[in-house]
């Protein structure tokens, strides 16, 4: 094991390095306890930053921290909800996401930007010289908007030259950890996929074909218990180093490739993200690396191995935190008599483009949608489901499912598809109605089944005078919306007739329609417009008093 720590060493040195010109202060006056790591593995994604814990509550003051300028500010009822960018003359962005509110001078001005363009969401971009920010100035409030489901403060460091996001840390973030890294899981894999099984450290597997091995890991810190990422993971065979994966900068255009990072179907069967110590063939992720081995007893390529027969390999796998804690485990590989390798007739290849039908459904997969050269199932279940890639097969591009209308449905409105993954959970794909056909174009796999949904949005006034809003000095209206099916797609808000801004909070189907500053009090008409996925119009009016 003595060939793997010069390796982490070295990046180590190297980023710590990098950072040393920019000393930036922490975003919160807070002990740091982070509830996520940076570069953790997520659904179809890495971790862009750290998510650090408020104590279970919003409206704690963000700090800026160091020197620079809003370069600028995100408001979405999704992702990092209310978000705040600085650009600071080091050549870094740091980024504040799920904010409750702004500081006051830039909450106006957000204001008055998206009134302006009539918008209730999206990105500002103010002048380089139009909100110079301090190191330790008020700059927001901690919060949970967006897709954000328990206060917290989203925080990234990212290069500003190439909008990668870097591991905070690697800048002097403190967060207390002396706790190593767990071992959760171990898994062989098949080369050709046709057969996977579990395994436990010490164990010694029997090497007939060349196999590929997975890994469960995670890691604490000291003041609280979630599992959260790790910094690097090295794996050598008899000393030497076959696999690493260095967690310390990511690429968002390539973030989606997390799916041939993990293991998808166990995912997908378990819900359980099992780290591939190998590479697919469709992945350009720079924080692997593998390296080809020729040895008498055993050879690797691309982190997969094969050993001789009769001979034993020593695995020896490393799983390092940033805080240097570090997690040691070995197993052993048998070599016995190789068995040819089993291949899948209707394997589609990664590399081409893929038309297929499956009843009244056209599906085209695009070259570079797939991950691997793999079986894709297509089967129809009972009277009215299609069963399109088992929801165990990710994708990394759109495909389409272009799904021919019957004559009685042709005459028909308001037609969506359910899509079920493997657990029955389901959500609603709507797509565009193009003559005969419904088009639908979705990322993942799955059953579908055709639906109407011609109900329109409920509308409800909570009340008709307005509330403070938090950490802030406007007000607001709320007013409830739901869609049992398609979901709320878009809404807009009038009051006298003049555009009114609307903070949509879809966890609690909740529209906040901010009052302008200017309104007089009194009595005002207030008219809402909420549209679900297909079309289906919901418009009412109410009298607020201000």
């Amino acid at each position: 094991m003595q060939k793997i720590f010069p390796f982490i060493g070295f990046l180590l040195t190297l980023n710590i390095a990098n950072a040393q010109k920019f000393e930036p202060r922490a975003p919160l006056d807070i002990p740091l306890v982070l509830s996520g790591t940076f570069a953790e593995l997520r659904g179809n994604h890495f971790h862009g930053g750290i998510d650090i814990k408020t104590q279970g509550r919003s409206g704690l003051q963000v700090k800026a921290i160091a020197n620079g300028h809003v370069s600028r500010v995100s408001v979405s009822p999704y992702g990092y909800g209310n978000a705040l960018y600085i650009r600071h003359p080091e050549g870094y962005t740091s980024v504040y996401g799920h904010l409750n509110a702004f500081y006051p001078a830039l909450e106006q001005w957000i204001e008055d930007e998206l009134r302006e363009r009539s918008k209730n969401n999206g990105n500002l971009y103010p002048n380089a010289g139009q909100f110079q920010i301090t190191q330790g100035q008020l700059i927001a409030f901690s919060g949970n908007t967006g897709g954000s489901f328990g206060p917290h403060l989203h925080f990234e460091i990212r290069d500003t030259k190439t909008e990668e996001p870097l591991n905070p840390l690697e800048f002097g973030i403190e967060v207390k950890d002396t706790r190593k890294p767990d071992m959760r899981g171990l898994m062989w894999t098949d080369r050709d996929f046709g057969d996977y099984g579990q395994f436990k450290e010490g164990d010694t597997i029997e090497m007939n074909q060349t196999k590929g091995f997975d890994l469960f890991t995670s890691d604490k810190q000291d003041a609280a218990n979630n599992n959260n990422g790790v910094y690097s993971i090295e794996a050598a065979a008899n000393g030497q180093v076959y696999f690493t994966a260095n967690y310390s900068r990511i690429n968002f255009n390539t973030s989606r490739f997390i799916n041939a990072h993990i293991n998808y179907s166990i995912y997908a069967a378990q819900r359980v993200r099992y780290t591939r110590l190998y590479e697919l063939e469709n992945n350009p992720l720079k924080i692997t690396n593998t390296f080809p081995i020729m040895n008498p007893c055993f050879q690797a390529s691309k982190g997969w191995i094969s050993v001789a027969e009769d001979s034993i390999v020593e695995v020896n796998v490393s799983i390092l935190d940033y805080e240097h804690n570090l997690r040691n485990l070995s197993f052993y590989l048998k070599g016995s008599a190789v068995v040819e390798d089993y291949s899948i007739d209707e394997a589609l290849d990664w590399k081409t483009d893929h038309d297929l039908t499956l009843g009244p459904i056209k599906i085209h997969i695009p070259s570079g949608a797939l991950y691997n050269t793999d079986e894709f199932n297509l089967f129809k279940k009972g009277e009215d489901t299609y069963v399109i890639g088992e929801a165990i097969v990710p994708l990394q591009k759109h495909m389409t499912l272009n799904w021919r209308l019957d004559s009685i449905k042709q005459r028909e409105q308001g037609w969506f598809a359910w899509e079920y993954d493997n657990k029955g959970k389901k959500s609603a794909l709507t797509g565009e109605r193009q003559e005969d056909f419904l088009k639908l174009q979705t990322r993942s796999t799955g059953s579908y089944q055709l639906d109407q949904d011609l109900k329109k949005p409920e509308i409800r006034l909570v009340k008709n005078v307005p509330l403070l809003r938090s950490n802030s000095g406007f007000k607001e209206i709320h007013v409830h919306a739901a869609d049992n099916k398609t979901g709320i797609d878009r809404y807009s808000a009038r009051i006298d007739g003049e555009f009114a801004r609307i903070d949509f909070d879809y966890k609690k189907e909740l529209l906040k329609v901010i009052i302008p500053k200017e309104l007089a009090t009194g009595n005002h008409n207030l008219r809402i417009v909420v549209i679900d996925g297909v079309g289906n119009t919901a418009v009412k009016e109410y009298v607020i008093t201000l």
